[in-house]
């Protein structure tokens, strides 16, 4: 944002629940008002029927004395679907729209946030978005850009997207968004209650999507890879192929498993995969993210994924590669790393977390196959099913006096004095057999939407 924007967005203010009077002594600046021929009376008509509106909450972004932009959260209609079945304390967001010459300076985004006050927190928001309202015209925006723009946009405020099979109201458009946001006191009832009201509706299992036509069952599973990634390597996330037409996304669905393995290289002809996923069924429909690997491929390599004779070592967890686990060291990796990463991990995550949300499921599981995992999956949310204690263990026994840091002697060069301090040094000691013992990978969980705040290793260096 370059400083005339800054300074553009600090003169704006943001007036919850103004009153009809407040609002006829506002100007309605230019460009708002895509629905009434940017007609500022009936701009000023719909907004003070809103701010009238019983249960309704009207926020609005205010420029000097012009009202810029407004949200509008209300109850869904009394004979629409969630109307009549949603639980109580389900609301929409019934409008959002920013004046076009106020557009770009995240004022969409703030009247978001500031219309989310805490009282949301006990409350489920529905979002459904439908390109035929879009002002694509009046913002320069391809489709594509306008929809990343406005998921960018309600992420911001919490929001998760859901399948567009759950909001039978939008148009058949694909680039509709249907998002949720679901506060952190939402008590387990309403979530129950909400959740019911999406059976029938759409696959509520991995076997259920693996069974669809492939075409659709593709378009499902494609949330799960991060676009940067796919924009990262100009692979094209309708068709999964490459400006020359080369397919680089794999998935393995079988109709029989409870299980998702999804892939995707940069070049047809590579041989490694960039991004490796494999999800699976947990019990009351939480999923398991089994396996995640996402690598650079046009870093180095390093051969710690097999032994000196070649033959795989489940990433040196069967067998280890000395020599190449050491340069790999010394170029900064983590154990079980054979090149950098591309920083999207914790998207990774995210859209894992997203995914199971739309599946019904309210926890996705894991086992921290280094050490280094877990802290990074502490950083993410999640907290422990099994393994805190020794976790904490471990941090104890890695400060002065403790028996790991005593073992930081320099005797391999896994175990250098000082490695305790970060988390990459940990976790090359303990994959080291420092721990006397094999690492035992904790059971790991996050619950959908809420952040475990757990650290087993307070103010660590990477």
């Amino acid at each position: 944002m370059s400083a005339e924007d800054r300074e553009r967005s600090r003169a704006v203010r943001y007036d919850g629940q103004p009153s009809p009077e407040a609002l006829g002594r506002l100007r309605i600046a230019e460009g708002l008002g895509k629905d009434f021929a940017y007609d500022p009376e009936a701009v000023r008509a719909t907004l003070v029927g809103m701010a009238r509106t019983p249960g309704g909450e009207l926020t609005v972004a205010v420029a000097g004395e012009e009202i810029v932009g407004f949200v509008f959260l209300n109850l869904p209609h009394p004979q629409s679907r969630w109307g009549r079945e949603g639980p109580p304390g389900l609301y929409e967001v019934a409008a959002l729209e920013v004046a076009r010459p106020w557009r770009g300076h995240g004022i969409g985004s703030t009247l978001l946030r500031t219309a989310v006050n805490p009282a949301w927190e006990e409350r489920i928001l529905l979002a459904p978005v439908d390109p035929e309202e879009w002002d694509t015209l009046g913002s320069g925006r391809s489709k594509r850009d306008y929809r990343q723009m406005l998921l960018s946009l309600f992420r911001r405020a919490g929001f998760a997207e859901y399948p567009l099979a759950l909001e039978p109201g939008l148009s058949h458009d694909p680039a509709s968004l249907f998002l949720v946001r679901v506060g952190n006191r939402v008590d387990r009832g309403r979530l129950r209650q909400f959740g019911a009201s999406l059976e029938g509706i759409g696959p509520r299992s991995l076997v259920e999507i693996n069974r669809l036509p492939r075409e659709e069952r593709e378009a499902v599973y494609r949330r799960l890879i991060p676009m940067a990634l796919l924009a990262t390597f100009a692979i094209d996330p309708r068709t999964f192929t490459d400006g020359a037409g080369n397919r680089l996304v794999e998935f393995d669905c079988p109709p029989d498993q409870e299980m998702v393995w999804v892939g995707v290289r940069s070049r047809p002809e590579d041989q490694d995969l960039c991004f490796l996923l494999k999800l699976q069924a947990s019990a009351f429909r939480n999923l398991e993210l089994a396996f995640v690997v996402i690598s650079d491929p046009r870093a180095e390599r390093f051969g710690v994924d097999r032994d000196p004779q070649g033959r795989e070592n489940r990433l040196g967890t069967a067998g280890r590669n000395v020599p190449e686990e050491l340069r790999a060291m010394q170029a900064g990796l983590a154990p079980g790393q054979t090149r950098r990463g591309l920083r999207l991990l914790r998207e990774a995550v995210r859209l894992v977390e997203e995914f199971a949300a739309r599946m019904g499921g309210d926890r996705v599981l894991l086992n921290a196959m280094f050490y280094h995992n877990a802290i990074l999956y502490e950083r993410y949310g999640f907290g422990y099913a099994a393994g805190r204690e020794e976790m904490e263990r471990i941090h104890q026994e890695f400060q002065p006096g403790g028996t790991l840091f005593a073992l930081l002697d320099g005797s391999t060069p896994f175990r250098r004095p000082g490695a305790e301090r970060s988390v990459r040094g940990r976790s090359w000691a303990i994959h080291d057999g420092i721990l006397g013992e094999a690492w035992e990978p904790p059971r790991m969980v996050k619950q959908v939407g809420k952040d475990a705040g757990v650290c087993t290793f307070p103010d660590a260096l990477w």
